[in-house]
């Protein structure tokens, strides 16, 4: 099993925090697949939905758990040891650049929430049919 690093967590505009784990490993010799998670916790009571009355938001709770992870891996094959922490830092910091206005919008928590209550609803469907 491969160890988790925790290289950074940083909070948003919208109070969350995105964290940042290496859980790179090596492959051969002297290469490693260099492996990024960045995760999202988000706690579902603290959640402002603006279109939903109390008992939908209490439905979708107890559907969900008091909280929920978005988590994104970022993964590059084969990198050389002598280029790997570079190659970590670099992969945090242009993810966190490109991805930063969306994690921080007020209502990234909000349409997160509903989506994986939507996807849940979704497979219970099927797993049913």
């Amino acid at each position: 099993m491969t160890e988790e690093k925790l290289i950074s967590t940083i909070s948003l505009e919208n109070d969350l925090l995105i964290s940042f784990n290496d859980v790179s490993k090596k492959i051969a010799g002297d290469r490693w697949q260099v492996n990024l998670t960045a995760r999202i916790q988000i706690l579902t009571a603290k959640v402002q939905f603006t279109r939903l009355n109390s008992e939908k938001r209490s439905e979708i709770i107890q559907a969900l758990g008091e909280k929920i992870i978005y988590e994104k891996k970022l993964i590059r094959n084969f990198v050389a040891e002598n280029q790997k922490e570079e190659t970590v830092t670099a992969l945090w910091k242009s993810f966190l650049q490109i991805t930063r206005p969306y994690f921080s919008h007020r209502q990234f928590a909000e349409r997160f929430v509903l989506k994986t209550y939507a996807d849940s609803l979704e497979k219970r469907k099927w797993v049913n049919s």
